[in-house]
């Protein structure tokens, strides 16, 4: 047997397969029924202020000056 008579018969498998389980998913129809989605304006509630108010953010990036072109800790030489 060939090659391409062995990826055509491939093929043609897959094809089986595949329109097999689109018609059987087509019969059946969805595990579940869809969720009522309704969205009703007047009764989303409305963000509650925290009592906590934040602490100051500080920068945790040292600023130590830069010396040099090869980074820090770097020598050349």
């Amino acid at each position: 047997m060939n090659t391409p008579t062995r990826l055509g018969g491939f093929a043609l498998a897959l094809a089986v397969v595949f329109g097999a389980a689109y018609g059987v998913g087509q019969l059946t129809g969805p595990v579940t029924p869809p969720a009522e989605t309704r969205h009703d304006p007047t009764h989303t509630p409305r963000p509650v202020p925290s009592p906590v108010s934040p602490e100051p953010t500080t920068d945790p990036t040292p600023s130590v000056p830069v010396t040099g072109t090869g980074g820090a800790g770097h020598t050349h030489g």
